[in-house]
């Protein structure tokens, strides 16, 4: 409950989110039968890289500002600068411009076509849910809940539509989130087994994290890979390293689509010579 996301907004490891969470979307759009959409954990949607928050770590300026200030981006990663402009309509080759930057529930809001189309976007942190209400406005076609996301992913899932994406994304505060976080997305999965379930995850140690996918892998019986990108080597537990999603039922291809993007993302994002990108096959399909 301590966890406020506004300090990191626009780090390394929410480019890596959002760029692989909007090739996700874009997937789903290649049908046009309804989504629902979830974010279980979903802070409050949008952040202002003005405020002293955002200035007091500045995170963001090694993150999305790093990779704003390669004019290949809009040609490697056209999606995401495509939402960044949407926000920030005054957005300069370089990184000027940048305001505001986007949360999850900001992009998955937007991804939504027609009034068939659902989001249910949870957030158990009290000032933090009311903040979310306020900044994604109102929509029928929204449903936010004041409500821990572990718990709701049991309760609101399968959805209706059907078709969907679940995208699981916690504070990582407590000891024992990984464990929970393992049976939470097995029970998910066995309840609908059809969605797509994408799980974000912080890399500190390696090995420790390799267990976990392992562990993760055994509970599963759809296809599921990880894409994974550190920006320096993942050996010092002390200090994120890197980060990255599980992907459940993940689009067909999803691995060569995103094999460019990662290798750019490194290029602009690495801190020393030992940053590195996976895309591993966890379960096949």
């Amino acid at each position: 409950m301590n966890y406020r996301h506004a300090f990191h907004a626009g780090n390394f490891g929410d480019v890596l989110k959002h760029v692989v969470l909007l090739e996700l979307l874009a997937a789903l759009h290649r049908k046009p039968s309804p989504v629902h959409l979830i974010d279980s954990h979903a802070g409050i949607g949008l952040y202002d890289l003005t405020a002293s928050e955002a200035q007091r770590g500045g995170e963001y300026r090694l993150g999305v500002g790093a990779v704003l200030a390669d004019a290949a981006a809009e040609r490697i990663l056209p999606g995401y600068l495509a939402a960044l402009k949407r926000l920030n309509p005054d957005l300069a080759p370089g990184g000027s411009g940048l305001l505001r930057y986007p949360g999850s529930p900001w992009l998955l809001k937007q991804a939504l076509r027609s009034e068939a189309d659902r989001l249910t976007l949870c957030e158990l942190h009290p000032e933090d849910a009311a903040l979310l209400k306020r900044n994604l406005g109102r929509d029928a076609r929204v449903h936010i809940h004041h409500r821990d996301g572990y718990e709701a992913l049991r309760a609101l899932t399968p959805p209706t539509p059907r078709r969907g994406l679940a995208l699981i994304d916690p504070a990582y505060e407590a000891k024992d989130e990984f464990a929970t976080l393992s049976k939470t997305v097995v029970a998910a999965h066995r309840r609908w087994s059809t969605g797509q379930l994408a799980i974000w995850y912080p890399i500190k140690e390696q090995k420790a994290v390799d267990r976990w996918k392992a562990e993760l892998a055994g509970g599963l019986g759809a296809e599921t890979v990880a894409v994974e990108l550190t920006v320096r080597s993942a050996g010092d537990a002390r200090q994120m390293n890197g980060s990255g999603l599980v992907l459940v039922n993940p689009p067909w291809q999803i691995g060569e689509t995103l094999a460019p993007m990662l290798d750019f993302l490194k290029t602009r994002l690495a801190r020393d010579s030992g940053a590195g990108v996976r895309i591993e096959t966890l379960v096949g399909g």
